[in-house]
């Protein structure tokens, strides 16, 4: 077994949960959900073989349900993928899904698939994570949990770029991804499916969809794991002195929940609806100066949906939402000489909020407006935050959208929204936004507007001696200015979207290092400005091709030098072919990465570990009646092209520093087959 009985020795020494009852409880779940499937199918055979299944639809409002597609429709750039278009491509990985398919993103994982990555949009990390409207970031630190997630049971995601703090809060300076999972439908549907890879990837998942009198129910459960590949070189190794020549980093995560809905006649149509999930999950940590295999970070979170939904007449709509996210995780690092930095060092959070938002129409305007409220707390015995106080934001929000009879076709939307926290904080945030046709199908679009983005807990309250790391408890949030100006047409084989976009940070907060060498987090001073141009085009489908190419350039700066992890450029090119009668499919793409650097390695001069160029390629077959049947294979870096997705410094056992990086994703396959029904 190898490097998977490594693990699980590993595991069952230092975890405080059962390995066996992780990979079980899934499996279980899912097997059940099979079980139900194969009962469903050949109960209603006649009438999945005549018709697919609806996903329910209610008339009416649905306000955020919309909402993102609307923002496009008033000027700002939105882009929207769906779990369709993720499947078909065979994509097993949600964050080399987002990179390849989303213009104006960047996306790089340390250890290739499913780990812990870096993702901006327009030259800013600052990046609200959603899954069904709900906050998913993590605040200790402030980064997006992607990796958390399958790709499959997803609907679609929502990706709006630029300053999104109106309706969404704090810390969507790039925007925000709103992730949509797939829905309850009105009669008997599913899926289950599994995959294979080399490097011993393998997969499992499933769902299942019915209602019944009136009662709408899903459950939906997954298993993936992988052992990976080498992440470190073996001169790496020797200059850390470490022994694990050919230890791999891999990772393994699981998902189990359910959905619920109910609709109801009660003055106008309403809707209740509730989601519970638990997700499990284990990750390498890709650093060389620690003993590989024993070096992790084993995880677990829950998290809580309860919606009401309610359009009362046509005229007036709203909806209330509350939900919970608990995360909890052992982290354990061991050094090379067998003695433990940290032995399941717990990290923890809490985050939950409640949201009201009202839609009143009349004379072709709206006013969207509503109250926002979050609560969170959390700690890491890593990193030492230990004193972190509960931090409760507030917001008050509204948005007017007015009907212009002079220019009908024009949308114009204005709104503003103020901010408080617990520790008296506040913040005034507003923004415009407008789109309108030129000339027959070309338009132009524009939003102006400020955001609002407090400190981390890492940051104010971060303290790890032997590292020389501290914390600032005195930083001020930061914010910006925000300018999206583009142009754009549609035609019936082409359509083109061109835009210029800047953010004016005030108060960004920086990691700097102190006369003793010590390092710690400050305010900087001036502006930091981040600019850049971003062009989108597509011809097709024509025959059953479509051609996608994007462009973005990113002009990021603080003290003259591009900012850490930020590429200058990147682009994508996608050319996709469907069969008329979708039994059959391929797809081609290719990325490049321009000038990106690493910086902040002491002694050593910064690194530029960009020009770098990959090419995907996917394929499938839908077999069966109705096409229930899908064969995909998907093959990641087909040329094996070597680049790094990370550099580090760090000491050996001498003390001596040396630089090192981690390999980005070699050559994988991947073979999938699904069953839909």
């Amino acid at each position: 077994m190898g490097k998977t009985k490594h693990y699980f020795d590993h595991k069952q020494a230092y975890k405080k949960r059962n390995k066996i009852g992780l990979l079980l409880e899934p499996v279980a779940l899912f097997c059940v959900v099979i079980s139900f499937s194969y009962l469903s199918t050949s109960c209603f055979a006649a009438q999945i073989e005549t018709k697919e299944s609806e996903e329910i639809v209610v008339t009416g409002r649905k306000i955020e349900a919309h909402l993102s597609a609307e923002l496009g429709d008033f000027g700002r750039p939105v882009e929207i993928i769906t779990g369709k278009e993720m499947e078909e491509a065979g994509f097993v990985d949600l964050s080399m899904a987002l990179r390849t398919l989303v213009p104006g993103l960047y996306s790089e994982t340390r250890s290739g698939r499913g780990g812990y990555n870096t993702t901006s949009i327009h030259g800013s990390k600052d990046i609200l994570w959603l899954l069904d409207g709900v906050r998913i970031n993590n605040r200790l630190y402030g980064g997006g949990w992607s990796y958390t997630l399958s790709v499959h049971m997803i609907d679609r995601i929502e990706i709006l770029k630029g300053g999104e703090g109106l309706f969404y809060g704090t810390g969507a300076r790039a925007g925000v991804i709103n992730i949509i999972t797939k829905g309850i439908t009105k009669n008997t549907s599913g899926e289950f499916g599994t995959s294979y890879g080399d490097k011993d990837y393998r997969e499992v998942y499933g769902h299942v969809t019915d209602t019944k009198n009136g009662h709408g129910f899903m459950a939906f459960a997954s298993f993936e794991g992988w052992d990976g590949y080498k992440v470190l070189d073996d001169q790496v190794l020797r200059d850390a002195d470490n022994p694990d020549k050919n230890t791999n980093i891999g990772y393994d995560r699981s998902t189990i929940g359910a959905k619920y809905r109910k609709e109801f006649k009660l003055a106008g149509k309403s809707v209740l609806s509730a989601q519970l999930r638990k997700q499990q999950g284990y990750f390498d940590y890709p650093y060389g100066h620690y003993k590989l295999g024993h070096t992790f970070n084993d995880w677990e979170e829950e998290i809580g949906i309860l919606k009401w939904d309610h359009d009362l007449n046509d005229s007036f709509s709203y909806y209330v939402k509350s939900h919970f996210h608990f995360w909890s995780a052992d982290c354990t690092f061991m050094n090379i000489d067998g003695s433990y930095r940290y032995n399941a060092a717990p990290w923890a959070y809490k985050d939950y909020g409640l949201n009201f938002l009202t839609s009143t129409r009349w004379g072709g305007g709206e006013i969207l407006s509503g109250i926002d409220y979050q609560n969170y707390w959390g700690k890491d015995e890593v990193v030492r935050i230990y004193d972190t106080e509960t931090t409760e934001i507030y917001g008050l929000f509204a948005n007017y959208r007015p009907y212009l009879p002079f220019s009908p076709d024009s949308k114009l939307a204005i709104g503003a929204r103020y901010n408080i926290t617990n520790e008296g904080v506040d913040s005034t945030i507003w923004d415009v936004s407008l789109k309108t046709p030129l000339i027959e199908s070309i338009y132009f679009r524009s939003t102006v507007g400020t955001s609002f983005s407090v400190p981390t807990a890492l940051q104010l309250y971060g303290k790890d001696p032997s590292r020389g790391r501290y914390g600032n408890p005195d930083l001020d949030p930061e914010t910006s200015l925000n300018t999206e100006i583009g142009i754009g047409g549609g035609w019936q084989y082409f359509t083109i979207d061109a835009g210029y976009f800047s953010h004016d940070i005030e108060d960004m907060i920086k990691r700097i290092t102190l006369a003793n060498g010590d390092s710690t987090y400050k305010n900087q001073g001036g502006t930091t400005k981040i600019k850049g141009v971003e062009i989108s085009t597509g011809i097709g489908p024509f025959q059953g091709v479509t051609f996608n190419l994007s462009a973005t350039w990113v002009d990021a700066k603080n003290g003259g030098e591009q900012l850490e992890r930020i590429p200058e450029y990147y682009g994508s090119a996608n050319v996709s072919y469907r069969n008329t009668s979708g039994w059959f499919g391929a797809n081609l793409g290719a990325r490049y990465t321009g000038d990106v650097y690493e910086r902040g390695l002491g002694t050593f001069k910064d690194v530029n570990y960009g020009d770098v160029f990959v090419v995907d390629a996917s394929t499938f077959v839908r077999l069966g009646t109705n096409n229930h049947h899908k064969i995909s294979l998907r093959i990641e870096n087909i040329f094996d092209e070597k680049y790094a997705s990370r550099y580090n410094k760090a000491k050996n056992s001498d003390g001596d520093y040396f630089l090192y990086h981690q390999n980005g994703l070699p050559l994988t396959v991947v073979l999938g087959y699904t069953f839909t029904f």
